[in-house]
């Protein structure tokens, strides 16, 4: 059951806030990462993502708004911005990755030709 819900979030639940915080102006900026948030489109490539983030995208906006100062003290600063967020890093490279089956179909074409002098014969090399 726990694994079915993981599965149904990783398609739903792919925003995360990032942002960078610090706590007064000698004080070291810290990084944090917020979410996963759930995402007004479907989030299958770049593309799709920057659609996305045109959108409210309600609760992760206010989530990241909270970090623009300690709320207890009032002090500080901080700012962040929407990223997609991935549950395993393969995810992530199929996210950035272009589709590559067009350079993998032509090397398969190219090995199967293959054989000693094919590109002296083709390029006239002499």
């Amino acid at each position: 059951m726990i694994d079915e819900l993981d599965s149904l979030r990783s398609t739903t639940h792919r925003l995360a806030v990032v942002g960078q915080i610090s706590f007064g102006p000698q004080e070291d900026v810290r990084t944090v990462v917020l979410g996963p948030f759930r995402a007004p489109l479907l989030l299958r490539d770049e593309e799709r993502f920057e659609e996305a983030v045109k959108r409210p995208c309600t609760a992760a906006r206010e989530a990241g708004q909270h970090l623009a100062w300690d709320s207890r003290t009032g002090t500080g600063s901080g700012r962040f911005m929407l990223a997609p967020a991935f549950w395993k890093p393969r995810d992530a490279w199929d996210f950035y990755r272009p589709d590559r089956r067009p350079d993998m179909e032509h090397i398969t074409k190219s090995l199967a030709e293959w054989r000693p002098g094919l590109w002296a014969e083709q390029y006239g090399a002499a």
